[in-house]
């Protein structure tokens, strides 16, 4: 007797099993048996997190209720905890699903704060950057523009320069020019000069000669007429 009502037993507590291996989809809509549970994938809904507590204790409540009911028949009883593990389930990622919104707000909210608190922090600094930026930029605008005026200035300064030169240059080329015009007209000059010179002492020397032979004549004349006058004077 034990013997049969220990086997009784096993084959009763197999029957669930049996019965959830066996049953098919008219089993499970006539009994309105729920689906099996799908991949929920994580939504970001404020409905959710709102109403996750109470759907959880309404879930609780009702499947607690509904195995008090079916706890006499073991196949409703099998469908019921079935039931209450896909209700647990859903509760279970719908209390995921809110936790992860919480940290997702949480985590947007401190980056939001962080950004706030960065941004204050890097915008004098960015401020005062762009304020060096647009000074070097003048200053560089300003060397650009005083070495363009002294580049310029240079540059006429040399044009005067060269132009000075050049006319100093030339000149320079007539004076040489004139100079050798007058070295030439001076030796000319002096040649002339010369000649003449030659002339006149050659004429001097003429004259000179004439006038000492006259001398000479007039002293042997006067020379001869003394001893003429002499011999007289004796006779």
């Amino acid at each position: 007797m034990p013997y049969k009502g220990k086997k009784a037993t096993s084959k009763t507590a197999k029957r669930p099993r049996e019965s959830s291996d066996s049953q098919s989809d008219d089993d499970v809509v006539h009994h309105n048996f729920p689906p099996r549970p799908e991949k929920h994938v994580i939504e970001i809904s404020d409905e959710d997190s709102s109403s996750s507590d109470q759907d959880d204790q309404q879930a609780r409540g009702s499947a607690l209720k509904m195995t008090r009911e079916l706890h006499g028949d073991p196949k409703k009883s099998h469908l019921a905890k079935r039931k209450q593990y896909c209700q647990d389930v859903k509760t279970s990622i719908d209390t995921l699903n809110e936790k992860l919104v919480r940290i997702f707000k949480t985590q947007q909210r401190e980056r939001k704060m962080l950004r706030s608190k960065y941004s204050k922090m890097f915008e004098p600094l960015f401020q005062q950057w762009e304020k060096d930026v647009m000074k070097v930029g003048q200053e560089e605008d300003s060397f650009v523009n005083s070495s363009n005026q002294r580049a310029g200035t240079m540059y006429n300064a040399m044009m005067a320069q060269r132009a000075t030169i050049d006319e100093a240059k030339t000149v320079s080329d007539q004076f040489l020019k004139n100079v050798q015009v007058l070295e030439d007209e001076q030796k000319v000059l002096d040649a002339i000069e010369q000649n003449k010179l030659e002339n006149e002492m050659q004429s001097l020397k003429k004259k000179l000669a004439t006038e000492n032979q006259q001398q000479d004549l007039a002293a042997i004349e006067s020379c001869l007429h003394s001893l003429f006058s002499e011999d007289n004077e004796e006779d």
